[in-house]
């Protein structure tokens, strides 16, 4: 059966075992190889158009440069030549993607340090070498120093904010010659802003990572899964291939620090989503031919796993009722008892916002200028 023939789920179950079925083996399940050598065979089998979607999909996912490499050193076993030219192709077009975004994100960058601004990069550079469809920045500085920064110094055009964006005190800027928007995220993080304390230090836990050949500030690894746990669990309710990919990695390699992860959780009361994120994650990495280990508390303070969610539109989605709701209220809860009354008054804000959101899209058919 060909990938075209699956349903969604099991385009998302065959793209991830390409990119966790074939690594160390000591993280292996003992189907890996068998399941892996399966989908290259069912992917080498697509005709010209079936496999250009199945790219577009992965670009969607956030993984199509990190896909199109375990395609390029297995091309041996392609049968068809639009292959080998369609994987050229796209990789040599997402280098030369990457490689302007980068050389743009470091001129920004400079701007920033060069007038003692904090400043940092969020979200982009976690799925290495893939990048997202726009750059994003967590920075202290003021939101007119910010806006002079892009004018004056790469011309570029502010963005009209949504409602969302004014709460969250998020800026858009196009610039010339970049297709990216830049995101700045201006000393706050979560939906409605509510995140202050978090977002400062997070700031302050910045370290250098090259990238490209390019140093830039990011935050440690902890932080980034409490910021995609942010994202995913707490914003958009559902999850991309890349997130699954992301953790995976951290968590075979070590990488996390649990003490500190649940310490940086509890700042933003956001630690039941984090561990939320980790067991589905971990679940989704097993079905895809990976397996580890979580702490015994992450899965105790888990609220829900993967059999909750389901595949829709392309990404894992959490229902919005009642798991998505439950954490929202429990992260509400958690800060009024930390008499947090900033966070509890925003985010007491979002069920009008996404009330807002849904009636708008009802309406015209998208949420924009909302959320």
């Amino acid at each position: 059966m060909t990938l075209t023939d699956r349903c969604a789920g099991g385009m998302f179950e065959a793209m991830g075992t390409l990119l966790l079925a074939d690594c160390e083996p000591e993280s292996h399940h003992p189907f890996a190889k068998q399941w892996f050598a399966r989908e290259i065979e069912n992917v080498f089998s697509l005709d010209e158009t079936q496999f250009h979607d199945f790219l577009e999909q992965a670009k969607k996912q956030r993984v199509l440069r990190r896909l199109l490499d375990v395609l390029k050193n297995k091309l041996s076993h392609a049968t068809r030549e639009y292959t080998s030219h369609q994987v050229s192709a796209a990789l040599s077009e997402e280098k030369a993607r990457v490689q302007t975004a980068l050389r743009f994100l470091r001129c920004i960058v400079d701007q920033f340090e060069q007038r003692g601004e904090p400043v940092m990069v969020i979200k982009t550079l976690d799925h290495w070498p893939d990048t997202g469809s726009d750059i994003d920045l967590l920075t202290s500085a003021g939101p007119q120093t910010v806006s002079e920064i892009f004018a004056k110094g790469f011309g570029a055009q502010k963005q009209p904010q949504s409602w969302g964006d004014h709460l969250a005190s998020k800026y858009n800027f196009r610039l010339p010659s970049l297709s990216e928007l830049v995101e700045v995220h201006v000393g706050c993080l979560g939906q409605t802003g509510e995140k202050k304390s978090l977002a400062l230090q997070l700031l302050a836990r910045q370290v250098y990572e090259v990238f490209g050949e390019r140093l830039f500030p990011v935050p440690p690894c902890e932080d980034r899964i409490v910021i995609a746990a942010l994202q995913r669990m707490y914003r958009h309710f559902y999850i991309r291939l890349t997130d699954i990919v992301n953790i995976t990695a951290s968590l075979v390699h070590n990488q996390v620090n649990f003490e500190s992860l649940r310490q940086i959780s509890d700042v933003g009361a956001v630690w039941r989503g984090v561990a939320t994120l980790l067991v589905i994650s971990r679940q989704q990495a097993v079905c895809c031919g990976r397996t580890f280990e979580l702490p015994e508390e992450v899965k105790a303070t888990a609220k829900f796993n993967h059999q909750r969610t389901y595949v829709a539109r392309n990404f894992i989605r959490v229902p919005i009722l009642p798991e998505g709701a439950s954490l929202f209220m429990r992260q509400l809860v958690e800060n009024g008892r930390r008499h947090d009354f900033r966070a509890v008054m925003r985010l007491s804000l979002l069920p009008m916002l996404a009330t807002a959101a849904y009636v708008s899209s009802g309406i015209t058919g998208n949420d924009k200028g909302i959320w």
